[in-house]
Order: structure tokens, then C-alpha cells, then sequence
């Protein structure tokens, strides 16, 4: 075996322990969120599967600025909640310097010639990912709304907030897509080490991290609906400012300004609200909570997390007492279109991993039952090592996921096999070359020569009685007899019985390496057999063509000695 086969044996070793490196994976990734400038050490790629885990702990921090504002009810302003605006702000700043240590490695990397397209796709996106649209928009322009106009203003930074969560989601996508389409190839195999992360059971792993996925995306969703909540009573008290004379509308609770806080709690009553006077729609049952001034974090993300997944699994069915708002229904139709996305991608992948992993539990289960004994067995009577035993193992694991009603039989129905291709020429060579080197005329020659002969035997199987060459007729092949009883006998009477004999040559037909020797070779001067070979019972032999011995005699000009034991005639 060359170094470069042992390299790669051992690399296909390592992939069969995914658990030793699953567990790192995961701290590394949380390490990496305390710690973003260990990123310098991930020496993969900048699309990996750490950056990828990393992203998703970042994910779900992201959300608490969007739980950083509060109602203040008893003046009619907008507060922020200190602890979940620190909290958010931290968070977001380490998660800014990893993007930014990303963005350094593009350019690194991209220094002094022409960036690929996607490199440059992938510098923007972190690049949007980073602009503080967030720390702006909501810690800085909603706490300080002044005038009708700012309302649209805020609209605006509502789609800016939105949008970046795209480019964020990006490399979350990728880390779910590569899970879901992974080839399961056997119970070690990469998918368990995706699963590693989570669990050590396959069965539950695709399952484990798309829930996950789903869990994300209910959070994500709960926290815009406490958001929009909040936005959706500072619009009520625009509305009605516009109606009374003498009102100015705004959300600081510092700035002196004049409110009638009679007109904002009969125009905008939230405890409990009233459709008659203003229809909150979606957001009725957020705002009679009153959790949008409690400053309670947990739960009010409990509770917000909540109402995410009950809407996320029934499709936005349950959003059915929306507004006249066309933002409200903007946003009702959008959480509607992604759960049903979301839905159909996760879970349904999920369903189908199951299937595959069933599958693959069946093809393992036999392969243990009933296939790898057989497999032993075969090679235990060809004399083959044990070392041949994973690769017809992972040969026949590959068939039976495209034929699961594949049986092993022999050696043969091994051989037959196209992933066979890379080792069948390494088993012929081990079964016959020693033999070939006791052939007279074949003793002294190259190893080339004879492996190249080794290469051309094809194995063929004669049922009982079967003649495999006839007395009297042109000599077109020879064989060598592995498994079975053959009759050898001529017109002179005498016949004799032989079995396969494993420490014999066993080879037949030998004339013909005089008749490839020759230099003006062809099928005209055949010799013809001097006995006639009839198979007893079920015969195994490999045999080479007469044509095919010719094109290695002619590729390598064997020089035989002509001293060759022929068979036995008259």
C-alpha cells in the first residue's frame, strides 16, 4: 500500500469517530462567542462549520435589543430597559468583532489581486451585517420620536432592522443545508458527526438541530411581535394628537413637552383595549398582558417565545383578528409565507433524514446479521487477509443503497460488484500471482508482466456439467479453477477427476502462452485442445481471454521458455 492510501485509510479512520471532535466544536463555538478573535485560529474556511454554530448562538442573542424597550404608562413615553439594553449592546459588539476579524481575513486574503465574485458578495454581507442599524434605530430614534413624520421614519428602520437579519441567517442556512443533504453512508459516518454537536444518536440528530432551527426562528418572530407591540401604541397616540388640538406627539420621557394623558388613555386604551376605539389587531393580546412595561426579561420572553411557536406551527392561522393596518397584515402574510417555508424545509428535512437513517439502520442490521459473516467466510477460504474484509464491507454497504435486496453468494457476486473496481484487481493479484510465478515459462519474469495478466482474469461460473473446453476445438482461453470438481479426459480413453487445489497452480490451457509469444500471433493459429475439461459440479474459475493474453504479450514481449507441462493427451 503506498503512502498516499494509508494517508487516506487514515483519514477515513478519523471520520469514524465524529464524537471526539463534536464536543470541541460546540465549546469552541461558545468560546468563540466570549472570545471572538479566537476566529484567527478556525484555519478552515471562512464559511465553516464553526463560524456557522457561532452565528447561531449570535442569533439569538441579536433579538434582545428588541426587547430593550418599555411603556412607560403613567406619562405616555417610551423608556429603555437598562439591563437588556447592556445586555444587548455587549452581546452585539463581540458579534460585530467577529465579523469584523472576518472581514480583515477576506481582505487579507484578497490583498494585491482580483477578488473572486464571491468573496466580494461575502464581504458586503458582513459589511451589512455590522452597520449598528439596531443600536440606532432603537436606543437611539425610538426613545426620542418627536412629530407625525417620525412615525415613517421609524417604519423605514423597521424594514433596515429586518433586512439585516439576512445576511446573518446566510451562514445558518448553509450549516442547515449541508446537514440535510449529507449521504448517511453508515452509523459512524459524517452525518453523526453534525449530530455530535447536539447528540450521539444519528436517528435524532437531523431532527434535534432543525427543531432548533425552528426554535430560532419562534424566538425571532416573538421578539418582533413584542417590538411591533410597542410601535403600534406609540402609533395610537400619534393618531390621536392628530385629532386634538394643543397635542404634541412624542415618545421621550425627558424632553418638556405637552401631553393630555386623559386624550392618550381614552384614544389608546390597552387594559384592556377596545376595538371600537382603536383596533390593535395581532398585537391585542401583547399589550393587555401589559408586558410591555414589565421589566420581568424572562417572562416576557416565555411568554413571547410562546406565541412565536404557536403561530410558527399553525401557519399564522391564528392570526385572524388583524387590523385594517396594511403593516399588519404586511407582516401577518410574511409570518404566514415563513412558517410554512420554515415548516415544509426543517421539519420536512427532517422526515426524510429519518427515512434515510432507517434505511441505513436496515442495510446495517443485515450487514452484521447475515453479510459480514459470509464475508469472512469467503475470504477465510480464499486465504485472503482480514485487511481486504472494510473495503468489500463498505463496497457492498454502497450497493445495497441502490439494490437492498443483495445478496453475497461468493467471490464472484463481490467482484461483479462497480465499487469493486478499486480492489478487484488487488484480490486477483493476491490469489493468483504467486501461482503465476510457478507456472513454467512465467517464473522468471517481471512482476508487471504478471500483474497485467492478473488484471485481465475474468471470473466466470459453470453450472454442473458444462463444458469448458472441448477436445479437438481452438484453445481460446485459459483459467485457473478455484472453487468446484472439473473433469479432464481425451478421446484416448483415460480420464481423470481434479479438484480445485488452492497450493497448485491450477492453472489450464497453458499452450496458449507459446501461441501469444509468437510475434505474427493471430485467431487463425489458435492451437487447438488436446483434452476435453467438463465442469462435475458448480465450478468457479478466472479466466483470460486468448485476445487479451496476446495484447500483454505484445505490450510486454514475454520471452517463454516453451518447457511448459501440457495438458494430458495421447
Amino acid at each position: 500500500m503506498t503512502g498516499r492510501a494509508k494517508q487516506r485509510d487514515g483519514e477515513r479512520e478519523l471520520s469514524k469517530h465524529p464524537t471526539s471532535f463534536g464536543i470541541p466544536l460546540t465549546v469552541c463555538a461558545i468560546i468563540m462567542v466570549v472570545f471572538p478573535p479566537l476566529q484567527l485560529l478556525d484555519n478552515s474556511n471562512h464559511d465553516g462549520l464553526l463560524f456557522a454554530v457561532s452565528s447561531m448562538l449570535y442569533l439569538l442573542l441579536d433579538p434582545l435589543f428588541l426587547y430593550a424597550p418599555l411603556i412607560n404608562e403613567n406619562t405616555k413615553c417610551l423608556v429603555l430597559d437598562n439591563r437588556v439594553k447592556i445586555a444587548a449592546l455587549f452581546f452585539r459588539s463581540l458579534g460585530d468583532v467577529r465579523y469584523l476579524i472576518r472581514i480583515y481575513l477576506l481582505i487579507k486574503e484578497g490583498w494585491g489581486k482580483s477578488p473572486s465574485r464571491r468573496k466580494m458578495l461575502r464581504l458586503a454581507s458582513d459589511t451589512v451585517s455590522i452597520l449598528p442599524i439596531p443600536q440606532v434605530a432603537i436606543l437611539i430614534f425610538l426613545p426620542k420620536m418627536r412629530g407625525s413624520n417620525s412615525l415613517k421614519t421609524m417604519t423605514f428602520l423597521n424594514s433596515l432592522i429586518a433586512s439585516q437579519y439576512f445576511p446573518r441567517i446566510y451562514p445558518i442556512f448553509v450549516l442547515f443545508k449541508e446537514i440535510n443533504t449529507e449521504r448517511i453512508d453508515d452509523r459512524r459516518d459524517r452525518i453523526p458527526k453534525w449530530s455530535s454537536i447536539v447528540v450521539n444518536n444519528p436517528k435524532w440528530s437531523s431532527i434535534v438541530v432543525n427543531m432548533f432551527g425552528y426554535i430560532i426562528a419562534s424566538h425571532m418572530f416573538g421578539a418582533f411581535w413584542y417590538f411591533f407591540s410597542i410601535q403600534r401604541e406609540i402609533e395610537c397616540w400619534g393618531h390621536a394628537c392628530r385629532i386634538e388640538n394643543g397635542c404634541e406627539f412624542s415618545t421621550s420621557c425627558v424632553q418638556n413637552t405637552y401631553r393630555n394623558l386623559t386624550l392618550l388613555e381614552n384614544s389608546c386604551p390597552t387594559n384592556p383595549p377596545n376595538k371600537q376605539v382603536f383596533d390593535f389587531g395581532v398585537f391585542h393580546d401583547a399589550l393587555q398582558s401589559g408586558m410591555q412595561k414589565s421589566t420581568n426579561f424572562p417572562q416576557k420572553f416565555l411568554q413571547c417565545l410562546s406565541w412565536g411557536i404557536r403561530n410558527m406551527s399553525s401557519f399564522g392561522s391564528n392570526l385572524s383578528a388583524t387590523s385594517a393596518n396594511g403593516g399588519e397584515n404586511l407582516l401577518v402574510v410574511l409570518f404566514s409565507i415563513f412558517g410554512l417555508v420554515l415548516f415544509m424545509y426543517l421539519l420536512g428535512h427532517a422526515q426524510t433524514f429519518m427515512q434515510k437513517v432507517s434505511k441505513s439502520d436496515t442495510i446495517l442490521q443485515k450487514m452484521e446479521m447475515t453479510i459480514e459473516p459470509k464475508i469472512r467466510s469467503i475470504l477465510s477460504e480464499y486465504g485472503l487477509s482480514n485487511g481486504m474484509e472494510r473495503k468489500i464491507n463498505l463496497a457492498v454497504k454502497q450497493n445495497l443503497k441502490e439494490d437492498e435486496n443483495y445478496i453475497v453468494e461468493n467471490m464472484f457476486s463481490i467482484l461483479s460488484l462497480k465499487e469493486a473496481k478499486n480492489f478487484a484487481v488487488e484480490i486477483k493479484c493476491t490469489l493468483f500471482l504467486d501461482k503465476l510465478k510457478k507456472v513454467e515459462g512465467l517464473k522468471h519474469k517481471d512482476d508487471l508482466v504478471l500483474k497485467k495478466i492478473c488484471e485481465h482474469l475474468k471470473p466466470v461460473i459453470y453450472s454442473e456439467s458444462s463444458y469448458i473446453i472441448r477436445e479437438g476445438e481452438p484453445l481460446d482461453l485459459m483459467f485457473f479453477l478455484t472453487q468446484g470438481i472439473v473433469l479432464i479426459y481425451n478421446s484416448c480413453g483415460s480420464s481423470r477427476t481434479v479438484q480445485a487445489e488452492k497450493e497448485k497452480s491450477g492453472l489450464y490451457g497453458k499452450e496458449l502462452l507459446i501461441w501469444a509469444e509468437e510475434s505474427s500471433t493471430h485467431l487463425s493459429t489458435l492451437p487447438f485442445s488436446t483434452a476435453t475439461i467438463k465442469s462435475h459440479n458448480k465450478v468457479e474459475v478466472f479466466t483470460i481471454k486468448a485476445t487479451d493474453l496476446q495484447l500483454v504479450v505484445s505490450q510486454n514481449r514475454l520471452n517463454v521458455d516453451g518447457t511448459l507441462t501440457e495438458i494430458h493427451s495421447c
